[in-house]
């Protein structure tokens, strides 16, 4: 739900470029940590987050302009570097069929991405908290996307862009109305709290299926 969803031309150059740096180096990060593991075991399960990711982030929910990302899912599953991986390749594949532009792609691996990494940590710090594994998923995805969509509400601010284009673009040009960020915030609040809901929910679901049929792989 955190996905940044601008057109290309949009978004100032230079943040658009620091995305891309710093999404590198978390990259990079990210695959020297996998050196140390046995990725050849969770290739397979890389390949099925991502797809899932990239089908997930392409579906609206319905009446709510919001989409999952299941991003915390994947940071379960496949720990917080691979997760970051998987994000990604979901992240570049959705903005080749246009949803969202290239030149965001790196900020929306950091913000979606976030979700992976804080997701696999803080669903490893709930579990030694002694609750169920279906708790430990759902409040680990609500208190991740919460974080996720402040970081998304933040660079919108700090890049000035007209929030309007986020929640929609008017045909043949720019968006209809100049919003505020509190404003924007306002807007978007009660959509993201069911979302948020919703795909804690999710979450939650498929993380107790998997401990009951394949424990290992988490």
């Amino acid at each position: 739900m955190s996905h940044i969803h601008l057109p290309d031309g949009v978004i100032p150059t230079f943040w658009w470029v620091m995305g891309y740096i710093l999404a590198s180096a978390v990259l990079a990060f990210a695959f020297y940590q996998t050196k140390s593991t046995n990725i050849q075991r969770k290739v397979p399960l890389l390949g099925m987050m991502a797809a899932l990711m990239l089908v997930s982030q392409s579906i609206p929910l319905g009446p709510i302009p919001f989409h999952l990302n299941l991003a915390v899912l994947s940071g379960i599953i496949l720990g917080p570097w691979l997760g970051l991986i998987a994000v990604f390749i979901s992240n570049l594949f959705l903005a080749f069929v246009g949803h969202g532009g290239i030149t965001v792609v790196g900020l929306n691996t950091l913000v979606v991405g976030s979700e992976a990494i804080l997701g696999s940590f803080l669903f490893a710090i709930l579990r030694k908290q002694m609750l169920s594994v279906m708790i430990a998923a759902m409040l680990t995805t609500f208190i991740t996307l919460i974080v996720s969509i402040s970081l998304m509400v933040g660079i919108v601010a700090l890049s000035q862009v007209n929030p309007a284009f986020i929640l929609g673009e008017r045909a043949g040009g720019g968006p209809a109305i100049k919003l505020s960020i509190p404003r924007f915030v306002m807007i978007i609040a009660p959509f993201a709290t069911i979302g948020t809901i919703i795909e804690s929910l999710i979450t939650g679901l498929v993380v107790r299926f998997i401990t009951v049929v394949r424990s290992d792989i988490l």
